[in-house]
């Protein structure tokens, strides 16, 4: 017997709601719910528009400022109806079958379950400062290399979480418009170091739609940045920056992907090097 599902869409842009919900309204079973968390000071016509009861499965919450993923997140994980929750950005196109997968992965016991996520440049040519290896920074996986859980489309038995006593740190996660991460991969590997099944499904994937700011060389050197902060945020600067040339000389051959990778990793310290500074000064 397949188990119901709560979808969660977490979204400080309430212009981008609209199109998710929609998206997701033809993606869910009928004992699913869907929990929606706005995370910013939408105004009244907006508020009016999220929550018309035009979805009985539809419940909506507001909450009145920006204060970060994490915590939506984690209040959508308390607000959820059903023991297993699916995490859905506002700018993934999930499927049906991505969904009927990971309900079949969660049935089966799985305690957490991800997709593949692919990058859609909706049709731009990609820039020569991107390569596979920076993939990352767009939340999408490396399309030749294995896949892992990431918050872009992922599954979580709300109930085993609880029972470890795991949520999303509110240490990481983004909070407005800084891009600190990996509170995602962070509450995987608690679980995972706790014994808790996981399930990738390397075959099943879902777009990623990649507006053209992402696409400036701009804001992929302040999402390497934020990756360094991330990095030292949760104990793993050492790891990380391994991690992150790893990834970055993922790109394939020649001088290129080479040249980008030390740019990128200089981008990784400096990011590093912050956080240690503003922890230091924090210290009494």
């Amino acid at each position: 017997m397949s188990v119901p599902l709560t979808v969660a869409l977490c979204s400080n842009r309430p212009g981008l709601l609209l199109s998710a919900l929609d998206r997701l309204s033809g993606v869910l079973g009928a004992d699913d719910h869907l929990v929606v968390i706005v995370d910013t000071a939408a105004d009244a016509a907006t508020q009016r528009r999220l929550a018309e009861p035009a979805d009985r499965r539809r419940t909506v919450f507001f909450n009145g400022a920006t204060i970060g993923l994490s915590y939506s997140r984690n209040l959508a994980l308390k607000e959820a109806p059903t023991r297993h929750v699916v995490f859905v950005d506002d700018d993934i196109v999930p499927t049906t079958d991505a969904m009927e997968d990971l309900r079949t992965a969660l049935t089966g016991g799985a305690h957490v379950a991800g997709t593949r996520i692919t990058a859609d440049l909706q049709g731009r040519r990609t820039p020569w400062w991107l390569t596979a290896g920076q993939l990352h920074y767009l939340g999408s996986h490396h399309p030749d290399l294995p896949a892992s859980i990431w918050g872009g489309c992922f599954a979580l038995d709300r109930d085993h979480a609880r029972l470890l006593g795991i949520d999303f740190d509110s240490r990481l996660g983004r909070v407005g418009t800084n891009l600190a991460s990996a509170e995602d991969t962070t509450l995987v590997r608690r679980l995972a170091a706790l014994g808790a099944t996981t399930a990738v499904l390397h075959d099943r994937q879902v777009r990623h739609l990649i507006p053209a700011h992402r696409l400036r060389p701009g804001y992929l050197l302040r999402r390497a940045y934020w990756q360094g902060r991330s990095e030292v945020r949760r104990r793993t600067a050492g790891s990380g920056l391994h991690k992150e040339w790893r990834r970055n000389r993922s790109g394939g051959p020649g001088a290129r992907p080479a040249v980008l990778a030390v740019l990128y990793i200089a981008a990784v310290l400096t990011g590093i090097g912050r956080e240690l500074l503003e922890q230091a000064r924090r210290r009494p």
